[in-house]
C-alpha cells in the first residue's frame, strides 16, 4: 500500500477524517463545496483515501493541493492519503 502527503485546508480536517460536512454548511459557499467535491472525486478515482492529519503542521499557505480547485490561500495541514 502506498501513502502520500497532501497539503489541504486545516478547517476541513473533520470532513476529511470523519465525514463531518458541518463546516461546509457553516461556511455556506457553493463554490467552496464544489471545489471540495471535485477534489474528493478525483482522489477517489485515483484510489486514494485520506486516513490521517499530521499534528503540528498547521501553517498559512498561499499554495496547497486544493489550489487548482479554486481554494484560496488559507491555513493548511498535512494529510496522509493511502492508495490501494
Amino acid at each position: 500500500m502506498k501513502t502520500e502527503t497532501y497539503t489541504l485546508p486545516t478547517e476541513l480536517a473533520s470532513l476529511f477524517i470523519n465525514g463531518d460536512w458541518s463546516i461546509v454548511d457553516y461556511i455556506d459557499d457553493d463554490l467552496y463545496e464544489e471545489s471540495i467535491n471535485g477534489f474528493l472525486k478525483e482522489l477517489e478515482l485515483d484510489g486514494g483515501e485520506i486516513v490521517d492529519v499530521v499534528d503540528d503542521t498547521d501553517t498559512f499557505r498561499k499554495y496547497h493541493d486544493m489550489s487548482d480547485y479554486g481554494v484560496l490561500a488559507c491555513n493548511c495541514s498535512d494529510y496522509i492519503v493511502r492508495f490501494g
